[in-house]
């Protein structure tokens, strides 16, 4: 079997954590942000940002830019007692952001573009982690505003624990399967990625 050409594929992920406490929270996408869909797989039209000037002689062929967002909303009750409080609704989205990435044209072929693909793919696992963890968190003080700056510290401590997780799967993928030159050990990826889509809690 002829072997691939080496190729380098750069991964940005660039992740924006947001949260508005007893309102219903957003700081939405650009509207060109393209949401990671399992029936819509990535095109090469997406990767809509110029090269940077020295990219050719780069080994990266391509970086895609992916957005981790979330936004939630809390209740709090007290009976009497300690105030008591949750999360009332979460949402997290994984978004590619087309205006920040980039192909070099000559270097873009199927087998770069599925690299690509698996990073996004890779992304979702962790955005279905979070979301489950968000959920979860709940916490009780004294005061109202004190049960209010407990579940936003939760959130952001539970969110950078799982982020800092995303980044380091994302760093492992490209080292484990040398930027997708690696077959045998992408496809790995692949099939520990398929699990954890559907065990999203079980991602290391």
């Amino acid at each position: 079997m002829r072997q691939a050409p080496r190729r380098s594929v750069r991964c940005v992920v660039w992740v924006a954590v947001a949260c508005l406490i007893t309102l219903t929270v957003a700081v939405a996408a650009s509207s060109g942000d393209v949401s990671w869909d399992p029936a819509t797989p990535l095109t090469w039209s997406l990767f809509q940002a110029p090269p940077p000037a020295d990219a050719i002689h780069r080994n990266e062929a391509a970086a895609i830019h992916m957005t981790i967002r979330w936004h939630a909303s809390y209740s709090v009750v007290s009976n009497g007692g300690p105030w008591t409080g949750r999360i009332e609704t979460v949402t997290v989205t994984n978004t590619m952001e087309p205006s920040l990435s980039w192909v070099v044209t000559a270097k873009a072929d199927a087998q770069v573009l599925h690299h690509e693909q698996v990073h996004f793919d890779l992304n979702e696992v962790y955005r279905r982690k979070l979301e489950t963890v968000l959920t979860c968190i709940q916490a009780q003080h004294p005061t109202k505003q004190g049960v209010l700056d407990a579940l936003n510290t939760a959130l952001h401590q539970k969110a950078e624990v799982i982020l800092t997780q995303l980044q380091v799967a994302q760093e492992r993928f490209d080292a484990e399967s040398c930027h997708g030159n690696n077959l045998a050990a992408q496809g790995r990826w692949e099939w520990n990625i398929a699990d954890w889509l559907v065990y999203p809690a079980s991602a290391p």
